[in-house]
């Protein structure tokens, strides 16, 4: 049975991380399944619990901004810039920075054999008091099984890992909803956004006040490639039924497209007014940011749901802002209506 630790047991779960246990936190963007990142035997468990292609690397996390720097080598004066700036403005926070990792310093399978290293500092305080407590950094994708949509809720975690893990870090839904912004300061090509997120490249433009940011002609990898970050590579966010993205203004049309089947209706509160009947809708609230906080919780519940044949989800276009929204939904969607 995985336990469940409350805030008051968080030198508990530390301890079990200490072992080579698999612990779950939350962060501000999807809870994480948490290893210690220098037990081998640990980390391997991770790919194994989650059921994730070992050349896939994993997102080391830190309790301080300035741990960054005991595990990076031979940074540029401008990578120092870079990063102290980046440091300043968003961490604690949703950004992962990619960069040249010390040899040595993890277990070799953090890193799926490249020479660098993904590193973030999360917003959260149970879970920055729990790497303190651990005494090191954790390993932290999302507690989900692989290719699955990414737990926002504990009651996800649980659904996918009871029995297979030592435990879960009690918390409240996370408040973003996707993972994190990965940047790349490690490519002598200039710097690269490998996967989309909450912070947007013209908020790393502003902080960095010079170098521009693009992101690289594809995000995704071929299967011969290993990826340098997440969610380069592999199906992921996915439910078992069919997913459609759809823009507010077709929804209505591809519902009726579709009259032969039990229809899972995702929406913001004022896109789902007056629409044909469906089988069943779920609400992603007023906004873009309550859409992004919900877009896993809905996929699971579509995913749990019985007789349903197609999944909408409204495709919401928001410039930069709905990049990350946009991404996650690209990758559980076979088809767009825009």
């Amino acid at each position: 049975m995985t336990e469940i630790y409350q805030s008051d047991r968080i030198d508990e779960a530390a301890q079990q991380l200490r072992d080579g246990q698999l612990v779950a936190f939350p962060t501000e963007t999807v809870f994480g399944l948490g290893a210690i990142a220098n037990n081998d035997q640990a980390v391997q468990s991770v790919y194994q619990v989650k059921g994730r292609p070992s050349d896939n690397p994993l997102i080391v996390h830190l309790a301080h901004k300035e741990d960054l720097f005991a595990y990076v080598r031979d940074l540029t004066p401008d990578q120092v810039s870079w990063v102290k700036k980046l440091q300043e403005a968003f961490w604690p926070g949703p950004l992962t920075l990619i960069l040249p990792v010390k040899e040595g310093v993890f277990a070799p399978t953090v890193t799926g054999g490249l020479d660098t290293v993904g590193l973030r500092m999360p917003d959260h305080p149970l879970t920055l008091e729990l790497i303190e407590a651990v005494g090191f950094p954790l390993v932290g994708p999302s507690a989900n099984l692989s290719g699955k949509p990414s737990p926002t809720k504990l009651d996800h975690v649980r659904h996918d890992f009871d029995g297979k893990i030592a435990g879960i870090l009690a918390s409240q839904p996370t408040r973003i909803g996707v993972e994190s912004t990965v940047l790349d300061l490690s490519d002598p090509r200039g710097l690269f956004i490998l996967r989309p997120g909450h912070i947007s490249r013209g908020e790393i433009e502003t902080v960095l006040d010079g170098p521009e940011v693009s992101y690289p002609d594809q995000l995704t990898v071929e299967a011969d490639q290993q990826p340098k970050a997440p969610g380069m590579k592999y199906r992921h966010y996915s439910p078992h039924e069919t997913v459609y993205a759809v823009a507010a203004e077709r929804m209505a049309e591809v519902i009726q497209a579709n009259t032969d089947k039990a229809i899972f209706c995702a929406g913001q509160e004022a896109s789902l007014a007056g629409l044909p009947p469906v089988a069943q809708t779920y609400s992603l609230g007023p906004s873009l940011e309550t859409a992004t906080q919900r877009l896993f919780d809905a996929l699971r519940k579509a995913d749990d749901s019985q007789d349903i044949d197609l999944i909408l989800v409204e495709w919401i276009d928001a410039g930069e802002a709905s990049a990350g929204y946009q991404n996650r939904l690209l990758k559980a969607s076979s088809q767009v209506f825009a």
